[in-house]
């Protein structure tokens, strides 16, 4: 498999959420081209299997990207291989990580297999996991390989993070004529309570967003939108946290929900990112520990599709690249960290199936 190819034009295929079907397409052409059965399923996450007999393990990632911004800030354009390595969005997040996943079950297919590995790259994960969420629902396996990028060391989870929205409502007017009555300034009065309140434990609060609706600059808003950023720990009480920003003012204060939909699956799912967290002392953590040399496995600081396919079994991260390098005009791979990944995962899926017995 030439993979330094593949990898250079899936970072051309731009897969944007819900656009992910020219990088789908590719993949399923590489996992054909290894002799493996492979498919869309019915949210279009690409999923091919090795092997017959359990235990199973899945390495698992995701389609879609960010956008990659203006092409004049990139010091390379998407997909080449300059300095050895390769350059573009998605590069580190996550199709890097998962044309190393490939090589891992290209190498796995020439030894003896004591398990089945499956493959299973999802789609819409920035945008809420729908992919990875449908997914779950019909997986069983002993565990999860997440590969986002972790520059090839043991992550064990992440904490959460919710939006919240505060609106504030009021009477449309000119504003040569509008009254006192005007919801900026209950904005402004929330604002400054909120900086005094306690948030409790293992919770970081932070306004980032004002919007006004109608929008003129002439006129008082109907509607004055404060968006939070709610980061929180497993044990974090995220329910009694909106209660208090309920309490403090004039706002109606939410999760919003969004429709989402790919292939033929749909779903209606919250601003919320819940949290994961794998016990430091888990059997199958402390064997992949052992296969790989490793101390005491990290955490991530963004969230993931962790908390989804952790309904199902454990979920153990592991990726190549620098993950300060995802969603910046830096984003790029070394070749040799790629290579030094996929004999990882390759490590990493025996070392499983060994536990497992």
């Amino acid at each position: 498999m030439d993979w330094v190819r593949l990898l250079s034009r899936l970072l051309q295929a731009e897969s944007l959420p819900g656009q992910e079907g020219e990088a789908a397409g590719l993949l399923l052409e590489a996992l054909k081209g290894l002799g493996l059965p492979a498919r869309l399923d019915e949210a279009g996450n690409v999923e091919a299997l090795l092997g017959e007999e359990e235990p199973e393990v899945v390495l698992a990632g995701h389609l879609d990207v960010v956008p990659a911004g203006d092409p004049g800030r990139w010091p390379h354009p998407q997909g080449a291989v300059a300095g050895g390595a390769v350059w573009g969005r998605g590069a580190v997040d996550m199709k890097g990580p998962l044309v190393a996943m490939l090589l891992a079950l290209e190498a796995l297919a020439q030894r003896p297999l004591r398990g089945r590995v499956r493959f299973l790259a999802a789609v819409q994960e920035e945008v809420g996991g729908l992919g990875s969420r449908h997914a779950a629902g019909r997986l069983s396996p002993l565990a999860f390989i997440l590969g986002e990028p972790s520059g090839r060391r043991l992550m064990r989870g992440h904490r959460g993070r919710a939006e919240v929205w505060a609106d504030f409502e009021g009477e449309e007017a000119h504003a040569a004529i509008a009254g006192p009555e005007n919801p900026l300034f209950d904005l402004a009065e929330y604002l400054l309570a909120l900086r005094e309140l306690p948030v409790g434990p293992g919770l970081k609060l932070t306004p980032t967003r004002v919007e006004a609706y109608p929008g003129a600059r002439n006129q008082t808003p109907g509607v004055v939108r404060l968006y939070l950023d709610v980061r929180y720990e497993p044990e974090a009480d995220l329910e009694a946290l909106l209660e208090r920003l309920k309490a403090l003012g004039p706002a109606s204060v939410y999760v919003p929900e969004e429709e989402r939909a790919s292939g033929e699956v749909r779903m209606a799912i919250p601003a919320l990112w819940p949290p994961y967290r794998l016990l430091q002392d888990h059997p199958l953590l402390q064997a992949a520990q052992r296969a790989l040399g490793q101390g005491e496995a990290g955490l991530w600081p963004f969230t993931t599709d962790a908390p989804y396919l952790g309904a199902r079994a454990p979920v153990l991260g592991y990726g190549p690249g620098d993950p300060a390098l995802a969603h910046t005009p830096k984003e790029h791979i070394p070749l040799a960290e790629v290579e030094a990944a996929a004999r990882d995962y390759a490590l990493l899926v025996e070392a499983l199936w060994s536990a497992a017995r």
